[in-house]
């Protein structure tokens, strides 16, 4: 017999294992005891990644730009250069047009897949020769920041447009055939070297060297062979897509016919079936004009009445 004084609807702590019956369960299989991973904390001293990870482009970048610092600041302990100020200014704005073009880069880049290699070679060569520049253009009294300031802004422009020029040969030769493509490219490489041709002489004069003419010769030819390409690309594009452009316009130039709404329908076929009340006039209602045979109305006499008495006119 059961002992009347203990409640059957109490839960039983460290009931027998059904294999074991004598064997009690562990303590982490008891309902509503919490297990070890739940008891456990959560362990200290890992790091966690919270954000996402840094692309290649970017991590390139941060590396090339302190490594250029260091450079920097070596020259500004070891060498002997007048000008300090001036150079370190230019320095640091270089380093913010750097990380400006870096930000603005690293957004289009994951758009395609090769603007990053070009954009991260080419912010890489404007930092470096800009550097030289900075650092090596032989000091003048009045006219040092002037020199770096109208040198910067040329290689700025000129490389950030052979980009420009890049990216548009290689979209014309987008989704056309593979012979406009290989020619797209083969302009795009043109276009780099008449870029790197045309302004590394600014860091070849701050070492007080002379570039000789046949240098020029061969830029000149270089930039004249890339506006040949530009143009036959874009004639290609052209070309190649008038087919789409006519499909376009015919398409645009034969229109659905327009349905008109559901209420108007409605109200039209209502009139329709509706009788048509003549008009009335002092009482009396106005007769449709009289017309021949063949559905021309009967001239009108000097009164405005209908004249019967012409050939062909109805009787009244």
């Amino acid at each position: 017999m059961s002992d009347p004084n203990v409640s059957h609807n109490q839960p039983v702590q460290n009931a027998p294992n059904e294999h074991h019956p004598t064997v009690p369960l562990p303590h982490d299989m008891v309902p509503g005891t919490p297990t070890k991973a739940q008891a456990k904390p959560a362990a200290k001293g890992k790091p966690r990644n919270d954000g996402p990870r840094l692309s290649t482009f970017l991590k390139v970048s941060i590396a090339l730009l302190a490594g250029l610092t260091i450079a920097s600041i070596s020259l500004l302990f070891i060498g002997d250069f007048e000008g300090k100020f001036e150079r370190v200014f230019s320095t640091f704005a270089l380093f913010a047009v750097f990380v400006l073009f870096t930000a603005l880069d690293t957004r289009r880049g994951q758009k395609s897949e090769w603007y990053a290699p070009v954009a991260l070679i080419a912010n890489a060569y404007i930092l470096g020769l800009l550097l030289i520049v900075i650092w090596m253009t032989p000091y003048a009294a009045f006219g040092l920041m002037f020199e770096i300031f109208w040198k910067s802004v040329f290689v700025i422009l000129v490389t950030r447009l052979v980009i420009v020029c890049c990216q548009l040969l290689l979209k014309a030769g987008n989704k056309l055939p593979e012979a406009v493509t290989r020619f797209a490219f083969v302009t795009s490489v043109l276009a780099v070297l008449a870029g790197i041709l045309f302004t590394a002489p600014v860091g070849i004069e701050a070492f007080d060297l002379v570039v000789p003419d046949m240098y020029w010769k061969i830029a000149t030819a270089l930039l004249i062979l890339t506006a040949l390409g530009l143009s036959i690309t874009l004639l290609l594009r052209w070309s190649y897509g008038a087919h789409d452009r006519d499909a376009v316009r015919a398409g645009r130039g034969v229109e659905a016919p327009r349905s008109h709404p559901a209420p108007y329908v409605a109200q039209q076929q209502s009139a329709l079936q509706q009788p048509v009340q003549p008009p009335v006039v002092n009482g009396a209602p106005l007769l449709p004009w009289p017309t021949f045979a063949d559905g021309r109305p009967l001239p009108a006499r000097p009164d405005g009445q209908p004249d019967f008495s012409v050939p062909g006119a109805p009787r009244q």
